[in-house]
């Protein structure tokens, strides 16, 4: 049984709601993000991940590469367990920019990917998803 003691880069305190906000990542978080995405879709329960502002997350190299790794690894676990992902970007322009690029990483991992204006929003998409 998961609890929310256990996550330290997830928030699973609204599961299965599962909040990550990358703008508050230490640097070398990846191998404890693998850890937490293991346990994640290791669970019966479907769930659905809400995005914080991507955008501020200054990631090294090593970090996106490892996270980048463990999706094409784990791509059909994440896709039978996690319902969709919802990222949040307020600028108009820059959500767009991001739409286009979440399309593509939507269809490489199989999960609905979507970006949204606000918190809010993103909290009713991602009930959406697990809805369906």
């Amino acid at each position: 049984m998961m609890t929310p003691d256990d996550f330290e880069i997830h928030d699973i305190s609204a599961f299965p709601v599962v909040r990550f906000f990358p703008e508050s990542l230490p640097e070398g978080y990846a191998l404890r993000w693998e850890e937490e995405m293991d346990a994640l879709i290791a669970q019966p329960e479907p769930f659905v991940v809400l995005l914080g502002n991507a955008e501020v997350a200054e990631e090294t190299h090593e970090d996106r590469k490892r996270r980048t790794l463990w999706l094409k690894r784990n791509r059909d676990a994440l896709a039978r367990a996690c319902k969709g992902m919802v990222g949040v970007q307020p600028n108009a322009a820059k959500r767009l920019v991001m739409q286009t690029q979440s399309a593509a990483l939507a269809g490489l991992f199989n999960v609905p990917l979507r970006i949204v204006a606000s918190v809010e929003e993103a909290e009713r998409l991602g009930r959406v998803f697990l809805s369906e």
